[in-house]
């Protein structure tokens, strides 16, 4: 599950205290119940503008469109200029994030939130682009362009083009013009991105700072692939694991948190390699910070586990409403609370805990809270 606030009071999250909120979990002691909790849909729309209404709750209108700081569209206009000068090499969000220092862990979801498509659609964007101002204006061997914008031969451009823009390399240096010639060009990255900023947009305000203490262990399994944009196979086979494991041994009743951590930038709205964990914290409520953490004996198999949690501090944001709106909250906690907020964030990858269930809350009032890795103020 992946979605931001400084309002709510903890009654809000009072199902959480006493276990009664992870208690909701307890009591879900089916397998494939488990699964269903994160089984949402994660959308990462290729170089789409997000200006859909959002179900969060603690948001409030934005009173202006505001542009980010020049710090952070600085530092993503250094990895924009580096794809631009580097086409015929390998580019992935490790090696922009390097470019732009930031952090690898969080790169990409600042790159989406501020460009508006994730890392590897704007590098086959522009590869595609100067791909076809190269077809359509000399006479160079395809192979010759396609080596130039950095595929490995002339049919991975081909398929390329044909996958993307449903035309051919004939046909662009016959002199067809769409749609290729609209493919991010300067005019109009140039009001990309202030166009992701609009008014009326929700904002997201934090909850809480949170320091999540040494030692927290979470049972995890892990499943890989992100299909058309989701992740949500991935996730039901992540949950479905973890539950046919739990579930038989009666350590339900001593879960307190359930977690979800996506540590990977996808490459592409088909990714089979992107990880998706999922796991359970004994003893330990994240949301209250009460309780000790436990480790019960449990045979592993499979992708079964035991992962420490990183310690420090947390900056944590809460979502009401569905599981398919989280995107929504990400978007605006990379896009407006983050460069805004002056704070940087430290190199462990964020996570999601799950107050409630679709097995104890209509869709409108499914609880989730993002936690943030921050470092602490200077």
């Amino acid at each position: 599950m992946q979605g931001s606030q400084p309002l709510p009071q903890q009654a809000s999250r009072s199902g959480c205290s006493g276990g009664k909120g992870m208690g909701s979990v307890s009591g879900m002691a089916g397998s494939v119940l488990m699964a269903g909790i994160f089984a949402h849909t994660r959308t990462h729309a290729l170089c789409q503008t997000r200006t859909e209404s959002t179900s969060m709750s603690r948001t409030t209108p934005r009173r202006q469109a505001a542009a980010p700081p020049q710090r952070s569209a600085a530092l993503i206009s250094r990895s924009l200029a580096y794809v631009d000068a580097h086409l015929d090499q390998v580019l992935d969000a490790h090696t922009l994030a390097d470019q732009a220092a930031m952090s690898r862990h969080h790169f990409h979801r600042m790159f989406q939130a501020h460009v508006g498509c994730s890392v590897a659609s704007y590098v086959t964007w522009r590869r595609l682009q100067r791909a076809c101002a190269l077809l359509a204006s000399g006479r160079e061997p395809v192979l010759q362009v396609a080596l130039a914008v950095g595929y490995e031969s002339a049919q991975a451009l081909a398929k390329a083009m044909r996958r993307e823009l449903d035309t051919t390399a004939t046909a662009v240096r016959q002199g067809d013009s769409a749609p290729w010639t609209s493919l991010l060009t300067p005019d109009r990255l140039q009001h990309l991105i202030p166009s992701i900023h609009q008014e009326g947009a929700p904002t997201m305000q934090v909850t809480r700072f949170t320091t999540l203490p040494s030692g927290i262990q979470a049972l995890t399994t892990t499943a890989r692939g992100m299909v058309d944009n989701t992740m949500t196979r991935a996730a039901q086979s992540a949950f479905g694991e973890l539950m046919a494991a739990v579930g038989p041994t009666g350590l339900m009743a001593q879960a307190r948190s359930c977690i979800s951590i996506v540590p990977d930038d996808h490459q592409g709205p088909d990714d089979p390699h992107c990880r998706y964990v999922a796991g359970l914290v004994f003893g330990y409520d994240m949301a209250s910070g009460q309780g000790t953490s436990q480790q019960p004996e449990l045979p592993l198999s499979g992708t079964l586990a035991w992962q420490t949690l990183e310690p420090g501090r947390y900056a944590v944001f809460t979502h009401i409403g569905p599981y398919t709106t989280l995107h929504q909250a990400w978007h605006a906690i990379y896009a407006d609370w983050l460069p805004a907020s002056n704070l940087t964030l430290r190199d462990v990858p964020p996570m999601e805990l799950c107050i409630n269930t679709p097995q104890t809350a209509p869709p409108e009032k499914l609880h989730t809270e993002i936690w943030l890795p921050v470092n602490d103020q200077i």
